[in-house]
């Protein structure tokens, strides 16, 4: 009897374990042993020997020249986790990086501070399905502003870069860069760039997307990179691009810009998406909206205000069938082959609810440096097929909208556009340029309010939910201006 009973017991311990183990799997977490390491020995040496389901704990303080090749065996229902002991207090100098370079890692809770690299990139994710999350770079700057290198690089598919904190960056590459190849379907969320001094110096971009349709025509393939609920702040770089879209199907959503030099930018490929973002130029010298060239773009529910320069610039494309003049100089090829346009003509796109008020310069344009270095560039594609309704767009200084003419030279007379459609467009407080008679554009002084984050409300209820960026009236906890203690980890709140 007793041993009858022993043996119920125990098979009721073992379900119950098994019952703990299904438990954790589903809540994402997996039975494995906790190793505490104090130095690189030990943590090399426990990268090695994890295994699947592991917990890898670097003790608190100063871990110097750190080559953290991070490659352990993992599996998707079983990661093996590298983090601090206490999230913020392991800090990583000298020439320390952190590299993945298996499948199924997470990184939580580390810092990267006062440090410097000579290439390549502090976090590169060199692998797939990974995460680092709760992690800060802080002035990891080389002595020579020259030296090239990015602070986080993605060369894979399906990672996770969330609640992290980035500042200080003062060299040359982008903060944050994705790969031409092979690096697809990778997500930054939650993240806080803040203090990113300015350098007149081309490619100083926040974040640089590469991918699929750099320099292609439209397709099925892409990055499928997804920028949502981040804060720049403060975040100057180059001071003309803070995201910088160069490739297909990607998404910019939900962003929060605070008094950041530069604007977001469809600078090259196609079929992507800009939603609820909040551009806030706070009257800062250097500010801008928004600037895109290429096809099938959807750009809506966009809040711009205050910036000092242009608020929605739709670009001319660069013709490239053939040269207009002798002058013509082809920046992708040669005169035999041409190659792909450094801008592509907006075309097939949509822009609509979005609200653009008290801009220094134009709200929107169509057909930014139309000509522009002619005839080095032929920018001379101006913008066609294009449907534009439902945006507010009040006070802005040098005019509301501005659709720029046709111009005469019998070397582009040749060109003919589809019309844009326009429609349900509220303009107040300033004037229209070359699109005066337009249908699709109403004329008229609107009446309105500030509300508690100083976006304008509409006082016509109405016009309201159909009139200008109105999803952060809907939709507050997925689309608001964000605040320093919503974004970045949480160790530092």
């Amino acid at each position: 009897m007793k041993q009858r009973l022993f043996l119920m017991v125990s098979k009721a311990k073992s379900l119950c374990l098994v019952g703990a183990v299904l438990l954790s799997i589903q809540l994402g977490f997996a039975a494995g042993n906790e190793i505490v390491v104090t130095n690189n020995s030990e943590l090399t040496t426990a990268i090695n020997s994890a295994k699947p389901g592991d917990v890898i704990v670097m003790k608190d303080g100063e871990w110097k020249d750190v080559n953290l090749s991070f490659g352990s065996t993992a599996t998707e229902e079983a990661p093996v986790t590298l983090k601090a002991q206490t999230a913020g207090q392991v800090i990583l100098n000298g020439n320390s990086v952190l590299t993945l370079t298996k499948p199924n890692l997470k990184v939580d809770g580390l810092v990267f501070k006062g440090g410097a690299i000579n290439k390549g990139a502090v976090i590169n994710f060199n692998s797939d399905k990974c995460t680092v999350s709760n992690c800060a770079i802080i002035d990891y700057n080389p002595a020579s502003f020259d030296t090239r290198y990015y602070w986080i690089f993605f060369s894979g598919n399906y990672n996770l870069l969330t609640h992290c904190f980035f500042k200080g960056k003062n060299n040359i590459e982008p903060v944050l860069g994705n790969a031409i190849d092979n690096s697809r379907h990778n997500t930054v969320t939650f993240c806080y760039f803040k203090d990113i001094p300015y350098a007149k110096q081309n490619g100083r971009e926040i974040m640089r997307i590469w991918g699929p349709g750099k320099l292609g025509k439209p397709s099925d393939d892409g990055a499928f990179f997804t920028v949502e609920h981040n804060l720049f702040d403060h975040a100057d770089g180059e001071g003309v691009e803070i995201v910088s879209l160069k490739s297909n199907h990607n998404f910019v959503r939900f962003n929060t810009v605070r008094a950041s030099m530069g604007a977001f930018t469809n600078r090259q490929g196609h079929n992507n998406t800009f939603e609820g973002n909040f551009i806030l130029g706070e009257n800062r010298a250097g500010t801008l909206g928004m600037r895109v060239a290429g096809e099938n773009l959807h750009v809506f529910n966009n809040y711009i205000s205050n910036v000092s320069d242009n608020g929605l610039l739709l670009m001319a494309g660069e013709y490239m069938d053939k040269a207009l003049t002798d002058g013509f100089k082809p920046g992708h090829g040669n005169k035999e082959t041409l190659g792909a346009p450094r801008y592509c003509q907006v075309r097939n796109s949509v822009f609509e609810n979005n609200t653009i008020i008290h801009s220094g310069g134009k709200g929107l344009q169509l057909g930014d440096a139309y000509r522009k270095h002619w005839p080095e560039m032929q920018m001379c594609l101006l913008p066609e097929g294009n449907t534009i309704k439902n945006n507010l767009i009040m006070n802005c200084a040098e005019s509301n909208i501005d659709v720029v003419p046709v111009d005469a030279d019998p070397a582009t007379s040749f060109l003919q556009f589809a019309p844009n459609k326009f429609e349900g467009n509220v303009v107040s407080g300033g004037e229209v340029k070359g699109a005066d008679k337009v249908s699709g554009i109403l004329k008229k002084e609107v009446k309105g309010s500030f509300d508690k984050n100083g976006l304008y409300i509409l006082k016509d209820a109405k016009e309201a939910k159909t009139v200008g960026a109105n999803e952060y009236m809907t939709n507050t906890a997925e689309c608001h201006p964000l605040q320093p203690n919503e974004v970045g980890p949480s160790w530092m709140k």
